[in-house]
């Protein structure tokens, strides 16, 4: 069966190929359109197995070879991070994933020779159990930005390791994790001895060991552990099902593995999602833990899942993680994956590189919530998409659908989907249009709606934006009240993405908002419930809020003059 599959590695708009030093692997880069490749060097071995991998961008296929597929660091250096005894070492100890810069006192490399340890490099992090040693290292200067290193950092041999041994021993262990010079998240912790203490000591145990490529031997482990944890996780939610065969597997944080995410597309694709520099690093090592695991999977018994490698270039370039990439013109691969969810068919296009590519699965469950409330009733559906909110209204028995969205791509999917699930066409429509427009034009023409939802993308990415965004989604929301019946009232389903508009005010900033935009609609609107993304998007809470980026908030807007 392993021969079999073809791992794919998408990247989204750029790409690079990171390659170690000391590797004794070759890369032979192929540029063709995704159309034209035909499983080019199919024979090429890859860690005693047959592969081919696909790097494809949206404008380059790389076809890369086991001569060198790994850029995991390949080194017998020991790293060691001490961080500073204080309340935010102790959130470490608890389970806090990201240790900032600031908390670091000092790093070690046993047999190292760089200024600093290497980006990806395995650590193992400790805390001093001494109070009075308070290793506070260097202090930040005015200006000086916060992802620069700002401790010592020491080499030191097999003659001066007694006394560093010395030291770490007599210290408690935090964890394991993945190191960054460049980001302000210095390091990502993957194994908490107090969260896996089994883990934790055999991963040490290996470390002491000194085995070649022992730290990528630890890190397997540690990954094996994390996603397979990730897999029974979802099997105790019932995913998969008869009725969904598509979700998050893997949800960064939430399961231990931050800044990488895997989908399960079809039951017949995996898609991984990097958005942290260790990931790109150790993308291989990634990519045969999860390949391993999908075999042994009981729901894909003698299924071949490929495998898609995509990343973001704007958040890798946040982790200081630049992409290069490469001009060539590049066909569309329009392969059709269909996607379960509750029941409802959705044509994706998992190799294309447009905006048909994705499926969010985060609005499982509040596509399905809502659509229990729309039978027999007219809905709006706002930012549609691929149509999701308006085909699980339609499937429930709503009287009438329609759906709106500035992207042809998405009314052409929307449209698509609605004849794979045989839904009438006199019934449920979708309309190419800026919602802003639509409802404006709407309202002239007197329209109502029993149920709106309104589900925009990301309008403020980050706090600094938040002002004009709340703007926007009063307006919105404002507009969107003044469509619903105005004799009887109605439901709407009003959504953020944004994750700082979610955490704002713990939440209240939002519905505040949307009270705000009752106020200027003259509508009374009275909250009936709020969700976040579906459970298999899940959340660390020792980091909780700041996983949480969803907010999925269900008002009754009460009739005119009520």
């Amino acid at each position: 069966m392993m021969d079999k599959k073809k791992i794919v590695f998408m990247m989204m708009a750029m790409h690079m190929i990171s390659v170690s030093a000391a590797s004794r692997r070759t890369v032979r880069m192929a540029f063709a359109s995704t159309s034209s490749i035909r499983d080019i060097n199919s024979s090429t071995s890859f860690r005693n197995n047959i592969k081919t991998f696909r790097q494809v961008t949206a404008s380059t296929t790389d076809i890369i070879s086991e001569d060198n597929t790994s850029s995991s660091p390949r080194t017998s250096s020991l790293h060691t991070v001490m961080v500073k005894r204080n309340r935010q070492s102790q959130n470490f100890r608890e389970g806090a994933p990201l240790i900032f810069g600031n908390s670091i006192a000092a790093t070690y490399s046993e047999n190292g020779d760089d200024d600093s340890i290497p980006l990806g490099s395995l650590v193992a992090v400790y805390v001093s159990r001494d109070d009075a040693q308070k290793h506070k290292g260097k202090k930040y200067k005015k200006g000086k930005p916060s992802n620069e290193p700002v401790y010592a950092h020491t080499n030191y041999d097999s003659s001066e390791a007694a006394q560093h041994h010395a030291t770490i021993n007599n210290s408690q262990l935090i964890g394991y994790g993945v190191y960054n010079p460049h980001s302000m998240y210095r390091v990502r912790i993957l194994c908490h001895a107090t969260q896996h203490p089994v883990l934790a000591k055999d991963s040490k145990r290996k470390q002491k060991t000194r085995v070649e490529d022992h730290d990528s031997e630890i890190l397997k482990s540690i990954l094996e552990r994390k996603m397979s944890d990730a897999m029974n996780l979802r099997l105790a939610m019932n995913l998969p099902s008869e009725s969904t065969d598509t979700y998050r597997l893997v949800n960064g944080e939430g399961d231990g593995c931050s800044g990488l995410a895997v989908d399960i597309i079809g039951g017949s694709t995996a898609i991984v999602m990097s958005s942290a520099a260790w990931c790109e690093v150790h993308k291989v090592a990634i990519v045969e833990v999860l390949e391993g695991l999908l075999n042994d999977h009981p729901s894909y018994n003698g299924v071949d899942i490929d495998i898609i490698w995509r990343n973001t270039p704007s958040r890798l370039k946040q982790d200081g993680y630049e992409l290069s990439f490469e001009s060539e013109a590049s066909d569309e691969d329009d392969t059709e994956v269909i996607a379960t969810e509750s029941s409802v068919k959705y044509l994706t296009y998992p190799y294309s590189n447009g905006q048909k590519t994705g499926f969010y699965c985060d609005q499982r469950d509040n596509r399905l919530m809502v659509a229990e409330y729309c039978r027999d009733k007219r809905v709006l559906d706002l930012c549609c998409y691929n149509g999701g909110f308006a085909l699980n209204a339609m499937v429930q028995g709503a009287a009438q659908c329609v759906g709106v969205d500035s992207s042809q791509d998405a009314i052409d999917a929307a449209t698509a989907n609605a004849m794979k699930n045989d839904l009438d066409p006199a019934k449920v429509s979708f309309v190419r249009e800026d919602i802003a427009a639509y409802m404006k034009s709407a309202m002239k023409e007197e329209e109502e709606f029993d149920v709106i939802v309104l589900d925009p993308p990301k309008l403020a990415p980050n706090l600094s934006t938040l002002d004009k965004a709340s703007r926007k989604y009063h307006a919105l929301n404002r507009d969107a009240m003044n469509l619903i019946n105005r004799e009887m009232g109605g439901l709407l389903l009003t959504c953020t993405c944004s994750a700082a508009m979610t955490q704002k005010d713990g939440g209240q900033y939002f519905l505040n908002t949307v009270n705000g935009a009752g106020l200027s609609a003259k509508r009374r609107v009275t909250l009936l419930r709020v969700n976040g993304a579906a459970p298999c998007h899940t959340q660390s809470p020792a980091s909780f809020p700041a996983g949480a980026y969803l907010t999925a908030a269900l008002f009754h807007v009460g009739p005119v003059g009520s």
